[in-house]
């Protein structure tokens, strides 16, 4: 079987749409997302060809200035087990390392085994383990917001990872994302003689107010969590969502009025990269 890995084509969606047509139940993201990776802006889009027909499609998305993001891998019902799969995983780390990043990331459900047995091949590590948690928005006291000088002690707690809404994405969380979130009004914290949680919230819409970055114990998160109920109502929002991935927050959101919609978790994966001799960062288009 003669494989061809190149990048997609506008002439490539109707193969493309064929070949997602029953994943998901039909309702598979990657045909609403074609003409926006065709373009190759965010991150090169894969494709696998076998004998002119695309089977299979992976994109590698820029999320930071060194850290790549997979995603949008795909094969064919009738074409899976013939290593499609593996291949363009193993062409999307190769390009990320020869273009200078120095991490890939990618997320999966806890139960796709294998998944996960992929990623224990190429070297990935398990980075968290997010369970989702929402509450519905409540009339109430909303938590403090943060001021400048608490930036720091956000970025500690709340770190290494933020969430990029309206998805199971996450970058490492920097002090700039942390200052822009407090310049917006976006970070809340808790504590009464120093910052003992912290919060960094989403673009709120009818729907729902995402919290994007988290941390923190004990009564302070409780209370945090709680708040946030409030701030979501304020906003107009139905509910709050977030990602726990740890058991302080976890056990935190469920004493808050927070629950599981799913019994189920997201997985992050995370492998460092040895970008090669004179390679520096990658635009998405390079």
């Amino acid at each position: 079987m003669d494989v061809v890995i190149r990048r997609a084509r506008p002439a490539d969606e109707r193969d493309v749409r064929a070949a997602v047509r029953t994943i998901w139940g039909g309702q598979d993201r990657v045909p609403a997302l074609f003409d926006r990776w065709v373009t190759h802006r965010t991150g090169p889009f894969f494709v696998a060809e076998v004998d002119g027909r695309v089977v299979a499609m992976g994109k590698l998305t820029v999320v930071g200035e060194r850290e790549a993001w997979l995603e949008g891998g795909r094969v064919a019902p009738r074409w899976r087990r013939k290593g499609l799969a593996t291949a363009l995983i193993a062409h999307r780390l190769a390009y990320a390392a020869k273009r200078g990043f120095t991490v890939a990331r990618f997320s999966t459900a806890s139960d796709n085994v294998p998944i996960h047995r992929a990623a224990r091949r190429f070297g990935f590590r398990r980075a968290r383990a997010y369970v989702r948690y929402e509450a519905r928005a409540v009339r109430g006291e909303p938590p403090g917001r943060a001021r400048p000088n608490d930036a720091r002690a956000i970025l500690r707690l709340a770190g290494p990872y933020v969430r990029i809404p309206a998805g199971w994405e996450w970058r490492a969380l920097t002090v700039s994302d942390v200052r822009l979130a407090i310049a917006r009004g976006h970070a809340f914290v808790a504590g009464e003689r120093a910052v003992r949680a912290a919060a960094i919230v989403g673009r709120a819409d009818e729907d729902s107010l995402p919290v994007i970055a988290l941390g923190g114990s004990g009564r302070e998160l409780r209370e945090l969590l709680a708040g946030l109920r409030g701030e979501a109502a304020r906003r107009g929002s139905n509910r709050v969502s977030l990602y726990a991935a740890d058991p302080a927050a976890r056990r935190a959101a469920a004493a808050a009025g927070y629950r599981r919609p799913w019994s189920g978790a997201a997985y992050l994966y995370e492998k460092s990269l040895r970008p090669r001799a004179g390679s520096g960062p990658s635009p998405g288009r390079r």
